[in-house]
């Protein structure tokens, strides 16, 4: 006689354990399988202390003491010196003009407010527009021209918007 522990088991078609039980114990195994195989490429449970991933390492991505970079530092930026107008002698910046020097006065208008779009050195009717605007504001000859006047007040504007 055998002994008897309680109720007997459903019969099953899939052998003595129940399938539920089977299917749980792959899933299980396939969980652990892949955690390892997750540790391992990237660079785990070596136990050397290098950082190799060992079987699996190529040493594609591995870093040398020489490629690290040190912490950066918080610096202070040397103040670029305020932008200032110098007109040619008797020559007034304008249409003429060489294109360094008109860039160089697009960027002052900008900096002053004035809406002209990127400074491209061509003194076009937007920049003439804007010189003609702030000549008027500053009680200037409203000739679209910068002259001597016209980059004194200019730089003094500038001087102003730099000393904060």
């Amino acid at each position: 006689m055998t002994a008897s522990f309680g109720p007997p088991l459903p019969s099953s078609p899939y052998g003595s354990v129940d399938f539920p039980s089977r299917m749980r114990s792959r899933s299980l195994l396939i969980v652990l399988v892949l955690i390892a195989l997750t540790v391992a490429a990237c660079g785990g449970g070596g136990g050397n202390g290098e950082g190799t991933t060992g079987i699996f390492d190529t040493g594609v991505f591995a870093t040398t003491e020489a490629e690290v970079t040190p912490p950066l530092t918080e610096t202070t930026a040397t103040p670029e010196p305020p932008l200032q107008i110098t007109v040619p002698k008797g020559q007034p910046i304008g249409p003429q003009s060489p294109a360094e020097k008109v860039a160089e006065i697009q960027r002052a208008l900008i900096a002053l407010g004035f809406k002209i779009g990127k400074p491209d050195g061509i003194y076009g009717e937007k920049t003439r527009k804007a010189v003609v605007k702030f000549q008027k504001a500053h009680k200037l000859d409203a000739d679209g021209l910068v002259g001597t006047k016209t980059a004194k007040a200019i730089n003094k504007e500038l001087a102003k918007l730099a000393a904060g």
